[in-house]
């Protein structure tokens, strides 16, 4: 029976990269290799062809294969030894999608004794000859071809600057020597390590912001550990949503290495980026969303200017004259489809758009945003919101599912013009008001009093039956509702609620009592009262809805929220 090979517990270096060819495999090694820390890596391989898919794990050090397993998942068979090395060969130029884990000296060797059934199965291939011609060069190789070529370049200098050496001879009899000082300073290159800018900024809660200062700086410490890089400005703006927070993270730094060597350096950056992001779901109890990471190692002395160009910004993106989408690259495609069949729906439910902007935040989870320019004619502006807000949901429950991805509704903003039926309706409640007062007026002059106070009375209570009949259901909706959203808070636990109403005056008046537990994982870290303030915007959100959908005054009279 074959053994699975198991993993130190360690944080992968690069997670799905897709590699399209052999060259990009070898490039993706190298440019791990190229850390001293790394004696060996473990690769997690995806590819597949016509007949079979090839799930392959390899582990190797800096000169050779150690040990390979490649699991056939068509065929449900796991190939080891010298079976592996040869379908590993035949399968490398395949596009593969690849997870790829660095092991020091200590884990490399752990990862042989756990895997010393295989490691003794399977032979020690050079890694050159899995690559065929193309070799793994070592740091120190590439550096002496660098010397050798600029040593060409000086011979090349000097002889074309043999011609003018009599000419400067003849001038230099006559004037004194001068003592040649050097040209780079020391003392200049010890001023530029000033004190680096960390620049946060928080949108939608400033109570965040120690924490991803305290974020930044464990990055700078880890940025600190590598040699010749000084580091100029860390930038991070957080975007607070519901129990997430998404974080873009811009870090520019100095080296005076090579463009080679800087591009490596600027993937370390990023690693160390994503390495502590546990830190801010431990500190402020939100799930951390790396919406957009950059990291730049420039020259020193040279512009930012092709920052801007290789820089991951969501573009907005005209799908249509009228509609704007604001997404990743990786999603664009698919959520401008999904601006369009909304769209649709939304002007078919009698809502005329003259612009729209469907803002799509997030990577591996996605939160919706709608803001809308339009006229909607026979509904009100809370009517409008009702629908636009069922359509959207449908639809993300769709593209949730097309994607495999949570993806969520998080606000809908609409700036209606003044609709026609709302001023018809003052006229006629104007109308409706003056005809009462003449009806008054005329039963006081005939003497009939009472008859005014019966009539009052019955019209009173011809409304309460009317809306009584409508407010059962809407609170049986309510409660299903309220335990749904209190079920999905993401800072407690719901463990039971007791909603009581009363019908008066032509409004129904809510009673609310509670009980919640604060998640175990974040005890300590969120107080008692920001998960009161979460079940209450979410109480509010739902007898808000509740009331424009049933056309029902809603009030919310007392609350009893228990947190333990």
């Amino acid at each position: 029976m074959v053994v699975e090979m198991q993993l130190p517990n360690i944080t992968p270096l690069e997670e799905n990269v897709v590699c399209t060819k052999k060259q990009e495999l070898l490039d993706l090694i190298y440019n791990a290799f190229s850390n001293s820390e790394f004696s060996g890596l473990f690769l997690k391989m995806f590819t597949k062809d016509e007949k079979e898919k090839y799930y392959v794990t390899v582990l190797l050090d800096r000169k050779k294969l150690l040990a390979a397993q490649i699991d056939l998942l068509n065929s449900k068979k796991k190939l080891i030894g010298s079976d592996s090395i040869e379908t590993l060969k035949r399968i490398i130029d395949y596009p593969l999608v690849v997870d790829l884990y660095g092991l020091d000296e200590v884990s490399l060797k752990l990862s042989i004794t756990d895997n010393l059934e295989i490691y003794n199965s399977t032979p020690k291939v050079e890694l050159e000859k899995i690559f065929g011609e193309n070799k793994i060069g070592s740091a120190e190789v590439l550096e002496k071809e660098k010397l050798l070529e600029k040593a060409l370049e000086r011979k090349k200098e000097e002889t074309k600057a043999k011609p003018q050496v009599k000419i400067q001879e003849e001038v230099k009899k006559e004037v004194p020597p001068k003592k040649e000082e050097p040209l780079k300073k020391v003392p200049k290159i010890e001023k530029k390590p000033s004190a680096t800018e960390i620049e946060i900024k928080v949108v939608g809660g400033e109570i965040f912001k120690p924490v991803l200062q305290e974020y930044a700086e464990e990055i700078l410490k880890e940025i600190k550990s590598l040699d010749g890089v000084s580091v100029e400005r860390v930038g991070i703006t957080g975007e607070v949503g519901s129990g997430v927070i998404y974080l873009h993270v811009n870090i520019h730094g100095t080296s005076e290495r090579d463009k080679g060597p800087r591009e490596i350096l600027e993937r370390r950056v990023l690693y160390f980026v994503n390495k502590h992001l546990p830190i801010v779901w431990r500190k402020a109890g939100l799930k951390p969303i790396l919406s957009n990471a950059q990291a730049k190692i420039t020259a020193p002395g040279e512009s930012e200017e092709e920052e801007e160009e290789k820089r991951e910004v969501v573009i907005p993106r005209k799908v249509e004259s009228n509609i704007i989408v604001e997404a990743h690259e990786s999603v664009k495609p698919y959520f401008s489809t999904y601006a369009r069949v909304i769209f649709k729906d939304i002007q078919s439910a009698g809502i005329d758009i003259e612009k729209m902007l469907l803002d799509v935040k997030g990577r591996s989870e996605h939160e919706i945003n709608l803001m809308l320019w339009g006229k909607a004619s026979g509904i009100s502006k809370e009517e409008a919101e009702v629908v636009v807000n069922r359509i959207l949901r449908n639809h993300a429950r769709e593209i949730g599912r097309a994607l495999k991805k949570y993806v969520t509704v998080h606000k809908v903003e609409l700036y209606l013009e003044g609709e026609e039926v709302s001023s018809k309706a003052k006229e006629i409640m104007s109308k409706k008001e003056e005809l009462e007062k003449e009806i008054e007026k005329l039963l006081k002059e005939a003497g009939v009093e009472e008859l005014s106070y019966i009539t009052e009375e019955k019209k009173k209570e011809a409304e309460e039956a009317l809306l009584k009949n409508k407010v059962e259901p809407a609170m049986e909706d309510m409660r299903k509702r309220l335990q749904r959203e209190f079920i999905g808070l993401p800072n407690s636990v719901f463990r039971w609620m007791n909603l009581d109403w009363e019908f008066k005056d032509g409004t129904v008046l809510v009673d609310l009592e509670a009980s919640f537990d604060k998640r175990s994982a974040l005890l300590g870290i969120v107080s008692d009262e920001r998960v009161r303030e979460d079940i209450m915007i979410t109480l509010e959100k739902v007898i808000r809805e509740v009331s424009a959908e049933h056309n029902i005054p809603i009030k919310l009279r007392n609350t009893e929220i228990r947190v333990r």
